[in-house]
């Protein structure tokens, strides 16, 4: 095989795995951000739930409002040479998306912050978004009726 053409595909090689790395990178963090979005309203519904409201939180992987699931959910984009990251929270017909920048900060509807901090600990404006999400969701479903299947 000639040299020239050896180190085109070694090149491309190359680009490949590093974008196979920013892929399962932004996988990791999108997980890990799902997750502690997850506790963070389970957290919340907890408030309900001591007031006597219809709210599953017994689990941060079965949460419901009215009967309704709330869905918080990791997605990833990977069209090569790009991944785009972000976690989609849905309930009823609320809806909000935190987005996960090239950089690794992240945007939940305050100033963006690094992923890093969010691991030391959760920036306040990350559980406001979160506890606006959840008050969203149950005017939602208490507007259009509580449906277990949603």
């Amino acid at each position: 095989m000639a040299e020239s053409a050896r180190a085109l595909l070694l090149a491309t090689i190359t680009e490949w795995t590093k974008f196979a790395n920013e892929r399962d990178r932004f996988r990791n963090i999108a997980n890990e951000v799902s997750m502690v979005t997850r506790s963070i309203i389970k957290d919340h519904l907890s408030i309900f739930l001591a007031k006597k409201i219809d709210v599953s939180c017994e689990s941060a992987d079965d949460l419901r409002i009215l009967g309704t699931k709330i869905s918080v959910e990791p997605i990833i984009e990977e069209t090569y040479p790009t991944v785009k990251a972000s976690v989609a929270l849905k309930c009823g017909g609320a809806a909000r998306s935190i987005l996960i920048n090239s950089n690794g900060s992240i945007s939940a509807g305050g100033p963006p912050f690094m992923f890093d901090e969010l691991k030391k600990g959760v920036p306040e404006s990350f559980v406001a978004n979160a506890a606006e999400f959840v008050r969203d969701a149950f005017l939602n479903v208490a507007r259009t009726g509580s449906n277990p299947a949603r």
